[in-house]
């Protein structure tokens, strides 16, 4: 059993928190890739600290855009422009899809949006449904997040039976609200539920995806504001 690699959901701003952005520049080789999102998907074409931003990781890490899709309320249009944006503005490694819809009948739009990312030129394609879909959403994408919850409910989840055949570089769990010492514990235990790429976090909703744990972030605050 390998253990799962880190790849980490990245909803903060460089301007609201420069100091975790050299943080993360300063993870290659220990994160597999990072979802950047700025305000529920590429943002403006005029923000002004992004592009430097996103350049100084692009040699770090792969990098994902995040594009919402609403459990399948949004046309294929708007996603498909989402897309084309991050990649006009960025020219990322891959898009995520986040709020996939995984019931049945949803296959159809699933395959419209993930058809939309390919035609974008998309080699990278993430999603987000935060459970396990069926085994033909699965096979639109590359990696998808089959686990989207607390710590505590992480301690009861089991993956069905039949995703034992699929290969753990299509599974990412992600994992919030850990206690002290649960964090490496989440991610050891990622690995054992068969996911190849794992975040786990202390941080909280209404957003737990803002930036890396609470306690990393305190460290890089007092060292900006020591003499």
């Amino acid at each position: 059993m390998k253990k799962a690699r880190t790849a980490i959901p990245w909803y903060v701003h460089p301007a609201v928190a420069p100091q975790e952005w050299s943080w993360l520049a300063a993870q290659h080789g220990r994160v597999s890739f990072a979802i950047l999102n700025v305000h529920n998907g590429p943002g403006r074409d005029d923000d002004e600290y992004y592009p430097d931003a996103v350049a100084a990781l692009r040699p770090c890490i792969r990098l994902l855009g995040y594009v919402r899709v609403d459990y399948g309320n949004r046309p294929v249009a708007d996603v498909a422009r989402d897309i084309e944006t991050w990649q006009r503005l960025y020219r990322l490694d891959g898009i995520m899809l986040d709020e996939l819809p995984s019931h049945p009948k949803s296959l159809v739009q699933c395959a419209q949006y993930a058809a939309a990312a390919r035609a974008a030129g998309i080699t990278f394609l993430a999603a987000n449904p935060g459970r396990f879909p069926s085994q033909a959403h699965l096979n639109l994408f590359d990696v998808t997040a089959v686990f989207e919850g607390t710590a505590e409910a992480y301690a009861d989840f089991r993956p069905p039976d039949w995703a034992r055949s699929i290969p753990p570089s299509q599974l990412w769990h992600l994992v919030y609200g850990c206690g002290p010492g649960e964090i490496e514990a989440v991610r050891l235990a990622a690995g054992s539920h068969g996911a190849g790429y794992v975040f786990a976090t202390d941080r909280t909703l209404p957003n737990p995806w803002l930036g890396t744990s609470t306690a990393v972030s305190a460290r890089l605050s007092a060292e900006r504001v020591s003499p």
